[in-house]
C-alpha cells in the first residue's frame, strides 16, 4: 500500500484494527453465503461504536448490502457472530432502522401515517406517538406535508419521510443502504447535509452503505473499503473534517480533495 505516503501525515489512515471503546455494533469473523463454497463476505470484523458515522464502500458484489443486512437481522452468518450491545442479533429490531434506497412508503398512507407505522408493533400511548411524529416531521423539514400522499412529494421529501420513519422509533443505530442514490445532485447534497444535521441531534450511530467516495468522505467519521474477491475489509479511512460537518465548505476545502483522494487511489488499487 504504497500510496499511503503520497499524503500529509496530519490525515490519519491507518490499517484496520479492533475497535472496542463503547461499541454498540460488532461482527466477530462474519461470514456468510448461500453455500460454504461461494462467500459473499468471509472472516469479517468490523465494530461501531456509539453515536459513529460509518460506511461501507467497495466495488459492486462486494458485500456491502449484505453486512448491512446481517446488522439489520434480515440475514444470519454461516460463521462468526454479529451482535448488537452484546447480545447475538436474532432478527429485526425497531432499535436497528434501516432505509433503503427505495424508500418503500405506503402510497395509500399520508407522511404522518407512514411515519408513525412502526408504532402499530410497539405499546405507545396515542399522545406519545403524536408527539414523536410532530417532533421528527419539524426535524426533517416536512411540515405543512404532514397529510400529503407520497405520489404528491418529490423524491427527495419521500426519502425525508423514510428517514423520519426509522428515526422515529429511536433507533441506536440506524443504517442507511443507498439512500440517497435515486435522487439529483443538489436534492442528494441537501439530504446529506440534513442527514449529518439529524445525525447530530440524536446522536446515534449511522451506518451507511454507498458507491459515493464524495458522500463518504462528507459524512463520516470512518470508511470502510470492502475488497471484492476476497469478500473482506481492504482499508480504513479515518475522516477529520471542520465542524459543524455539515458545512457546505467541508466540500471545498483542501482536507475534503486529500481525503478523497486517498479513497479514490484505494479503490483503484483494488482493481
Amino acid at each position: 500500500m504504497t500510496y499511503m505516503n503520497q499524503f500529509p501525515s496530519q490525515l490519519d489512515t491507518t490499517k484496520v484494527k479492533d475497535r472496542r471503546t463503547d461499541e454498540i455494533i460488532c461482527l466477530e469473523k462474519v461470514s456468510f453465503g448461500y453455500d460454504k463454497r461461494h462467500l459473499i463476505v468471509k472472516d469479517i470484523n468490523l465494530n461501531i461504536a456509539r453515536g459513529e458515522f460509518v460506511s461501507i464502500i467497495g466495488p459492486s458484489g462486494c458485500g456491502k448490502s449484505t453486512i448491512l443486512n446481517l446488522i439489520a437481522g434480515f440475514r444470519k452468518p454461516i460463521s462468526g457472530s454479529v451482535k448488537y450491545n452484546g447480545q447475538v442479533v436474532a432478527g429485526p429490531s425497531v432499535s436497528r432502522g434501516v432505509v433503503f434506497q427505495s424508500n418503500a412508503l405506503f402510497d395509500w398512507m399520508t407522511v404522518e401515517q407512514n411515519i408513525a407505522f412502526g408504532f402499530k408493533f410497539k405499546t405507545v400511548s396515542r399522545s406519545e406517538v403524536k408527539f414523536r411524529v410532530q417532533n421528527i416531521v419539524k426535524m426533517v423539514g416536512l411540515e405543512g406535508f404532514e397529510h400529503k400522499y407520497p405520489y404528491d412529494l418529490s423524491g427527495g421529501m419521500r426519502q425525508r419521510v423514510a428517514v423520519a420513519r426509522s428515526l422515529v422509533m429511536q433507533p441506536e443505530i440506524l443504517l442507511m443502504d443507498e439512500p440517497f442514490a435515486a435522487v439529483d445532485i443538489q436534492t442528494r447534497e441537501g439530504l446529506q447535509e440534513e442527514l449529518l444535521r439529524l445525525h447530530e441531534q440524536t446522536q446515534g450511530a449511522v451506518l451507511l452503505v454507498t458507491h459515493s467516495i464524495d458522500e463518504a468522505v462528507f459524512l463520516s467519521d470512518r470508511i470502510i473499503v470492502l475488497k471484492k474477491h476476497l469478500c473482506s475489509i481492504f482499508y480504513e479511512f479515518k475522516i477529520q473534517l471542520e465542524q459543524p460537518r455539515y458545512s457546505h465548505r467541508n466540500r471545498i476545502s483542501e482536507e475534503f480533495n486529500l481525503y478523497r483522494k486517498q479513497v479514490y487511489t484505494a479503490m483503484k488499487d483494488l482493481q
